[in-house]
Order: structure tokens, then sequence, then C-alpha cells
């Protein structure tokens, strides 16, 4: 099996800082490989979501490799991961907290996060960032004929945030365990990347490339069309695919680490 990855991360032409963060953390470990990728958007409406995000980002990227890359090679990994995970979020939780005690700045943050080992997959998700399924095949969803499945939920009403991480209080996210079928990307995105995509867009653009840097540039693509759609906000997007025959992807990504 192999898999690979690419990612997009833009200010956009609108918005004076770049309130998006992500990672993205490949690892192999006996004789497989484990993926950690993770976005997250800080609250526009409070002071430093940027702080938020990247403080989340960059601790997510250092607790992963502390303790939940071993939990991933244990035989229930995606059950440890789903309590593991949550116990990190709460640790990030307190320190938000204490920055506004400390501090006096009350910020927040999404968080969207995805572990991958072999087919099999664990989403964690808070906030209105979104996970998406891109099928090769279109009969994932049988009602809307597409082959794109929305994993996460949109936890906001009325246009509201209902869940984050540090602003609100941090309330129970949701938890998710997939699997990955021949040819299936996993798509993560913050909002600005999604709200004026069409219906089945990410998977129409991106199924047919199976390279690196082609994958990088239809990213790029999409963010250039959607903000001659008006889009405005910041935009970060990270894809992961999946495919059982290694020689399907052309073997120029070996080890990556990136966190923004």
């Amino acid at each position: 099996m192999a898999y690979i990855t690419s990612w997009y991360w833009n200010k956009g032409d609108f918005r004076k800082v770049n309130e998006d963060s992500f990672t993205l953390q490949r690892v192999r470990a006996r004789k497989k490989e484990l993926i950690f990728a993770a976005v997250c958007d800080g609250i526009g409406g409070l002071r430093a979501g940027e702080c938020a995000s990247g403080l989340v980002a960059e601790q997510l990227t250092e607790w992963f490799y502390r303790e939940g890359f071993w939990k991933m090679r244990t035989l229930f990994w995606t059950k440890q991961m789903k309590k593991r995970a949550l116990d990190a979020l709460l640790d990030m939780q307190e320190k938000l907290e204490r920055c506004e005690r400390e501090e006096k700045i009350c910020s927040g943050t999404t968080v969207t996060m995805v572990f991958v080992r072999g087919r099999r997959f664990v989403l964690v998700h808070l906030g209105d960032s979104r996970a998406y399924q891109l099928c090769r095949k279109r009969c994932l969803n049988r009602e809307k004929q597409t082959g794109t499945r929305q994993l996460s939920q949109d936890h906001e009403e009325g246009g509201v945030l209902r869940r984050c991480v540090g602003a609100f209080g941090l309330e129970v996210p949701q938890l998710y365990t997939g699997t990955l079928d021949d040819g299936d990307m996993l798509l993560l995105c913050t909002d600005g990347f999604y709200k004026k995509a069409p219906p089945d867009f990410f998977r129409i653009c991106l199924y047919e490339e199976r390279e690196a840097g082609q994958l990088y540039r239809r990213l790029k693509g999409i963010g250039s069309f959607l903000t001659a759609q008006g889009e405005k906000d910041n935009m970060t997007a990270v894809l992961i695919g999946y495919e059982k025959e290694e020689s399907v992807w052309k073997k120029n990504e070996k080890s990556v680490k990136n966190t923004f």
C-alpha cells in the first residue's frame, strides 16, 4: 500500500493575517506508514485567533511524536487514539484558558484531525472545518449519486460556532472511524476552502491526479477559483490519498513533515 499527500495554505487577498494553521506528519514504523494531519481555524471574532490555531497545531504535532505515534502502533489503535486525542485536546483547552486568565486574551480555534494506518482512519473533529472522503467509485452516497462524503458535522447554529478549543469551553468532539478503499482520498479543509465549492467539486477536480506536485497545483487552482467566486476567508486544505499498490503513486515522496 502507499499514500500520497499534498497541502494548500493561503491567507487570501482580503485578510491581514492567516488565522488558519495545519500540520501534516508521515512516519514509517515496522514497514508501515502512519499519517497524522490536522487543520485549525482560529475564531476571527476573538483576539489572536492565529495564535490559538498555531498553538494547537504545534502542540498536537509535539503530542503525536511524544505519545500518539506510539499508540498508533498498538493492536487496538483506533480505540486508543480516540481516548488519547481527547486527552490532548483537554490539555490544550487548559493552556488556552490559562492564557485567558493570565494574559486577558480570549481566543479559540476549530480542530479537525485524522490518523491513518493502513486502510483505517480515525477522525476527531470540533468546529466548522470539514473532512471529506473522496471516492474513486461514485457509489458511496447512493442518494446523491456522488463519490464525495462529508465525514464531519458542522458544529454551528445560525452561523454561530458552537464547538471549538478555547473559548466557550471544550465539549465532546465528534469521533469517527472509517475505511479507505483503493484510490480514495481524505480532504481536511477550513471553511474558506469549502463554502463556495459546488457539490462533488473536490472529487471531480482531484481524483484523476496521482502525483503530489499535480495535486498541489489542483488545490491551488481550486483556491483561485473560489477567490474568483468571491471567497474572502483564509483557505487551508490537506489531502491524503490511499492506494493498494505503491507503484501507482509516483515515488517522489519519502518523509513529509509540515506544520504551518
